[in-house]
């Protein structure tokens, strides 16, 4: 839970101060980061700025079928450059310093906006020229982050003086640009991604179901660990004996499709537990039926509620394209609601591209200097997220301000207790990619290695994921409970399922008992840098089950870090031990 200053007056600024500080700070800073872009002289007109990043991999070696249709309307997610980014960066750094005067004070949105976000005149400077080619502007993020603008494909294509074709790629119909877009020379480092000139980058689940089971009710042996396993298992147990079951504290589950709250009811009866308070918020005016999805909301709200039944669940519904993705990640940081925000859904980096990957990163920026801890699966392709013989990895979970969670297989002993466990792989099985499924892993191309990624095996130039795993493998399973039919849920409703979605919501749900417990001994929340702390540095009680055996089909788990299962599964009360005791 976030500190509040008036905890703290007597060691540290008050609010007002705080932000005089920061002010202070970061105008004696004169160096600021541009956004990718590049001056692209045109023979006989204006100069214009090249917006990098848009080009997309997937297609370099597909050709085109035609232009596409010029009065095909689409929706556009525009982001602006922060001003301030380089301080911004020196800002969340020192939040997780204890020897810092900013250490656990974290900003408010509007704050965010005033300090790092884009000027009034920066967007009215943007909202005009759209509007000038022919735009609607549909609505300003009021963080100025995004700009949300539709139109048909001849004016966004004069806009930004971009082709945009048609395709058909495994029988699917795409359509996405030929060359990069452009603005004005006056614009030049105002606009960093124009989201949504192509359909190809959408969002995919991290899970996988295994089987319909005979009854609703089973034991390990057969998969579908139950919620008392799940808490045996880790080591959660010690922490319900205490009271903390996550109350007081709000996880934001980020979806792209609904469900049917039947099935949570059922779910939470069956095994016993009040059911926790959840709020549904629909961004875009997203209002769907339960869809083909609808599976991966219901795991993540059951697996959540299973391990941190008293945490309030705010379930933002979004819709699955680029527009929708980037609007629903700034509805969560902008509303600054939860403290643990926690993502199942990613696509491999070189398809959402540079620009797209740019935004994400911007946007969960501004959580983190507001006090709010990103999980993301890494996906269930082991170490070939691109679903091809490309080593890749998935975004968000290779973004440096996101907690990356990959898989294992965990098995018990006959008490419940840990057993043993292993990095999740299943060469055969090839519903994810040709190599087959397993926990998405390796380095990313895009971002390079965090400072706190130091220790034991960490030794990349580029960013590593995951950071931490849990039980992933469809055959040591959850249970679980869905009866939506387009999602393909039986009538029983009972199933078994995995996958690094379930992983995530899992870690998501001891983040917010870790962050009870943290709240009730006045320490900080937990974040990306406390857990690696908890690695590099020894610790009284041993955090993580390290996991040495298998592979995620390229990298192998073994002693310390590694690509497959990061820094290895959770033992929770060691950690929040350790975080106790290392705060103070």
């Amino acid at each position: 839970m976030e500190r509040t200053v008036h905890q703290r007056r007597s060691r540290y600024y008050g609010i007002a101060s705080f932000t005089v500080l920061l002010v202070v700070t970061i105008g004696s800073v004169l160096y600021s980061v541009s956004p990718a872009s590049a001056i692209l002289p045109l023979s006989g007109v204006e100069p214009r700025s090249l917006i990098t990043g848009h080009l997309i991999a997937a297609l370099q070696h597909h050709f085109p079928l035609h232009t596409t249709e010029d009065n095909h309307i689409l929706q556009l997610s525009i982001a602006l450059h922060s001003p301030h980014e380089a301080e911004l960066d020196q800002l969340i750094a020192q939040q997780s310093d204890p020897h810092s005067p900013f250490y656990d004070h974290y900003l408010t949105p509007s704050q965010f906006t005033n300090l790092f976000g884009p000027s009034e005149a920066t967007v009215d400077k943007v909202t005009a020229y759209l509007h000038h080619q022919g735009l609607s502007i549909d609505a300003v993020a009021p963080n100025h982050l995004l700009i949300n603008a539709s139109g048909s494909v001849a004016a966004i294509e004069h806009a930004f003086r971009v082709t945009i074709d048609d395709y058909m790629i495994g029988g699917r119909a795409i359509y996405a640009p030929i060359n990069e877009p452009s603005v004005p020379i006056d614009m030049a480092g105002v606009i960093t991604n124009v989201a949504g000139l192509s359909n190809l980058e959408h969002y995919a689940r991290s899970q996988s179901v295994a089987r319909s089971p005979t009854q609703g009710h089973y034991i390990a042996t057969t998969g579908g660990y139950m919620p008392s396993e799940l808490r045996t298992a880790y080591n959660i147990d010690p922490l319900f004996d205490a009271g903390i079951d996550g109350t007081g504290q709000t996880v934001a589950l980020f979806e792209l499709d609904n469900y049917n709250p039947a099935d949570i009811r059922t779910y939470s009866t069956h095994y016993g537990i009040d059911p926790p308070p959840v709020t549904n918020v629909f961004t875009d005016g997203t209002t769907t039926a339960p869809g083909v999805e609808a599976i991966e909301v219901e795991m993540d709200m059951e697996i959540l509620e299973a391990v941190a039944p008293g945490a309030r669940q705010e379930i933002y519904i979004g819709k699955n394209s680029l527009a929708g993705i980037n609007t629903t990640y700034n509805r969560i940081v902008n509303d600054n609601h939860a403290k643990v925000v926690s993502t199942s859904w990613g696509a491999c980096e070189s398809v959402l591209g540079e620009a797209e990957i740019r935004t994400l990163d911007l946007i969960f920026k501004q959580g983190v200097v507001q006090g709010q801890t990103f999980f993301a699966a890494t996906g269930d392709a082991g170490a070939y997220d691109c679903a091809d013989k490309t080593l890749s990895v998935d975004s968000p979970a290779s973004d440096p301000h996101v907690i990356s969670v990959g898989g294992t297989s965990l098995h018990l002993k006959s008490d419940s207790s840990y057993a043993n466990e292993s990095a999740w792989s299943c060469p055969t099985c090839a519903s994810r990619s040709p190599q087959g499924t397993g926990s998405g892993g390796g380095l990313s191309s895009f971002f390079p290695r965090p400072s706190y990624q130091n220790g034991l095996n960490l030794t990349s130039t580029q960013r590593m994921i995951p950071d931490v795993s849990a039980n992933a493998d469809p055959v040591t399973s959850y249970s679980a409970y869905c009866t939506v039919a387009a999602a393909n849920c039986p009538a029983s409703g009972w199933i078994t399922a995995g996958g690094t979605s379930a992983t995530v919501a899992l870690w998501a749900g001891i983040a917010a008992d870790l962050n009870q417990y943290l709240a009730r001994h006045a320490q900080p929340a937990v974040n990306i840098r406390s857990l690696y702390r908890l690695y590099h540095t020894k610790q009284l009680y041993p955090a993580y089950h390290d996991v040495a055996s298998g592979n995620n089909l390229y990298y192998p788990a073994t002693t310390g870090y590694d690509l497959a299962t990061g820094m290895g599964s959770p033992n929770v009360w060691n950690i929040a031990r350790d975080l106790v005791n290392a705060a103070s």
